[in-house]
């Protein structure tokens, strides 16, 4: 069946028939989708062609916006929205939580799936007493964050910090809209707490173990 035919199927769950632009594409992966928005932020990732870059001042709304509110309006944050296998029938629930993310991932200055930013921000691997960039009062702060601008001026601060180290910018990006998901949210805080705190004692650049899935 394709992607239009099955938007005017009914839902198995009682939502009305999806707009065709509402629909996925099938397998889809979230992780190389958000990867993939990041490096349309100007300037882009070396190669990529100009065409495909988002409009040059994106990248700076983004970085200096207030509150998720402020960026609802911008097409970025719609690209990865859609991106993200989102539509019209979940924007009200999933439409902020992404325009924090876009907020964020636009503060990330280089790429390095095998380093989470938790990982980055805590006690270095092997240096005696050597201070974690995050301070555990800052992790005790972002860890509380729960409602979308605190998690926003957290995360943005947390990833400040982090400089030109690189992050997982991907899995920085699942981080937060777990985060802001009442079901999933304490999950993806037990795990950044983890990861910051197994920094110091594991070498930089071997990759964690996948989090199982949530039950």
């Amino acid at each position: 069946m394709s992607a239009r035919a099955s938007a005017d199927a009914p839902r198995a769950d009682g939502r009305p028939p999806a707009d065709p632009d509402d629909v996925p594409e099938i397998p889809y992966d979230r992780r190389r989708r958000i990867r993939r928005w990041w490096d349309r932020l100007p300037p882009g990732r070396a190669g990529l062609e100009p065409h495909l870059l988002f409009d040059r001042g994106a990248r700076a709304r983004l970085r200096r916006a207030a509150s998720p509110l402020d960026v609802l309006d911008e097409e970025v944050v719609h690209h990865l929205h859609h991106g993200l296998g989102y539509g019209r029938w979940n924007a009200a629930d999933t439409l902020v939580p992404v325009a924090v993310a876009a907020c964020v991932l636009a503060r990330v200055k280089a790429d390095n799936p095998a380093r989470p930013l938790a990982a980055v921000l805590g006690p270095p691997y092997g240096v005696k007493d050597a201070q974690p960039l995050l301070s555990p009062l800052r992790l005790k702060r972002l860890t509380t964050a729960r409602d979308p601008d605190d998690l926003l001026r957290q995360m943005r601060r947390a990833v400040d910090l982090a400089g030109d180290h690189p992050v997982d910018v991907a899995g920085l990006g699942e981080t937060i809209l777990a985060w802001l998901d009442s079901e999933h949210g304490d999950r993806a805080r037990a795990l950044f707490a983890y990861e910051y705190h197994a920094a110091a004692h594991r070498p930089p650049g071997r990759a964690f173990a996948p989090a199982p899935p949530a039950a």
